[in-house]
């Protein structure tokens, strides 16, 4: 005979555990992804020794300020005692002395230094990203000012690579070949034995941002070029060194990847939304994203927007730098890279001019005898001209495309359908604001005193007058132009 009580009492334990069971599985469910991307990242520090975020495009501004938005999250927390990782290496995919003109600049708020260093490579947003570094070095000091912090916060930024190409220019000799072996076979055990060294003689933990593949843990083929046999292409990249040294799990490795909405939608991530989402490999659904390779993803939904590359700012100064790097590389040629940076130079000298000469010395002559106004050449018909045929000559060339885009031209540059003649014009019209606003906002960094004092007057009239007391800087200028012809709030 069943004693109705206990069968009662029965029921209700075993209806109690039933939702005990579908909160676990629930809460796990939920678990496999995280929307407060930047502060779990951040309490990661309690047990790692090195977080390595991927640098997903190479000087981009998404990149950039992503990596900002970690480190402010970073300092937020070990201001309210939330956090008490204190002491943190930004650790840069770049050598010690290119780090030496960094923290130079950093402390001293100087760009002249850090500018002439850099010209004419390099992009408008990593001068922005320096810009927000320094600032957020003066936050970190003002911090440290109040009695009540628990302890002082210590950031200080490191370079792990083992040189860079114009201070060792025998690197600039190398042919194609060669250049590769030295990537897959040594770049990175070098970096990872400078990165390894600094921690331990620092007793810091790190964060690490380099491109996404040295954050491959794995055994994998690094033939990036195609250029050699299978026999020679496999290798390490930096994460793995690192792991052995540190432990596997003392280590964590961070790809990023951008994911449109629809894939998110059919994925189960889709409560997400537009959220950013961080992802443990283990949970990824797509064999695609290799996630065997990494130890988990951030997942990204904002719209991409271009760099925009230092030489092709309309600047006297990026003239003479085009022609003094041409005179220094010249020397190194016909290595590949050197053939890669001298080809960039003319490129560069032959944009802003709308000269095509075949040497040095005639490009010297050139600016030696001539008063160069950068924004005359911009709303000349000789330059529209130039960029009409630069765009109609070749219309598979997408490196033509890529120089477009960067100047201020729209994502529907980089369509395989071109634009018709017809509808030239009216582009035309509507572009040439975008590409001076842009050019105008480069020369308040690198410009003459002159052409910097042009662009300030020029883009205070364009955002509708600037009073002098809030006067803004020029990666000010580059977010409002972000913000108002790409719709993105970074």
């Amino acid at each position: 005979m069943i004693n109705y009580n206990s069968y009662k009492n029965f029921a209700i334990i075993l209806f109690a555990l039933v939702l005990w069971s579908s909160s676990i599985n629930c809460s796990k469910t939920e678990r496999n992804y995280y929307t407060n991307v930047d502060s779990y990242i951040v309490d990661q520090l309690a047990n790692k020794k090195v977080i390595m975020v991927g640098d997903f495009a190479h000087g981009h501004p998404l990149p950039y300020i992503s990596l900002i938005f970690l480190l402010d999250k970073w300092i937020d927390k070990v201001s309210r005692a939330e956090s008490k990782n204190y002491n943190i290496a930004l650790i840069l995919e770049a050598d010690t002395q290119e780090v030496a003109k960094l923290s130079e600049f950093i402390e001293s708020g100087n760009w002249e230094p850090f500018i002439d260093y850099w010209l004419p490579y390099n992009t408008m947003e990593w001068l922005e990203f320096c810009a927000e570094l320094r600032s957020l070095k003066l936050h970190i000091d003002s911090l440290n000012t109040n009695k009540h912090l628990p302890a002082k916060i210590s950031f200080n930024i490191f370079g792990g690579e083992p040189y860079n190409n114009f201070d060792y220019p025998q690197s600039l000799q190398l042919s194609e070949e060669e250049g590769l072996k030295y990537f897959v076979q040594i770049r990175d055990s070098l970096s990872a034995k400078n990165i390894i060294e600094y921690l331990k003689n620092n007793n810091r933990k790190a964060i690490l941002f380099y491109g996404n593949l040295h954050l491959i843990k794995n055994y994998v083929s690094k033939n990036i070029a195609g250029a050699l046999p299978d026999s020679e292409s496999y290798g390490y990249y930096l994460a793995y060194y690192l792991k052995k040294e540190f432990g596997q799990d003392s280590v964590l490795t961070i790809n990023q990847r951008f994911v449109n909405e629809s894939t998110i939608k059919n994925s189960p991530f889709a409560a997400a939304k537009d959220s950013n989402i961080f992802v443990y490999s283990k949970d990824i659904p797509w064999s695609n994203l290799r996630p065997e390779n990494f130890d988990g993803y951030i997942l990204r939904h904002e719209q991409p927007s271009p760099a925009r590359s230092l030489s092709y700012i309309f600047s006297k100064n990026v003239i003479t730098a085009d022609i003094k790097r041409m005179q220094f590389i010249n020397e190194y040629l016909p290595g590949y890279l050197a053939k890669g940076y001298y080809g960039k130079a003319e490129e560069s000298l032959k944009l802003l001019t709308g000269k095509n000469y075949n040497s040095i010395n005639q490009w010297s002559a050139w600016i030696k005898n001539n008063n160069y106004d950068g924004f005359l050449r911009l709303e000349s018909n000789e330059f529209k001209n130039d960029i009409y045929k630069a765009y109609y000559e070749d219309s598979s060339d997408q490196k033509t495309k890529l120089m477009l885009l960067e100047l201020g031209f729209g994502p529907g540059i980089m369509q395989q359908q071109l634009i018709s003649k017809e509808e030239w014009e009216n582009v035309w019209k509507e572009v040439l604001p975008q590409i001076k606003y842009l050019n105008e906002v480069g020369l308040l960094w690198i410009g003459t005193a002159e052409e910097k004092q042009k662009a300030e007057r020029y883009l205070s009239a364009v955002v509708g007058g600037v009073k002098v007391e809030e006067r803004l800087e020029p990666q000010d200028y580059l977010k409002l132009f972000r913000k108002h012809y790409w719709n993105v709030n970074y």
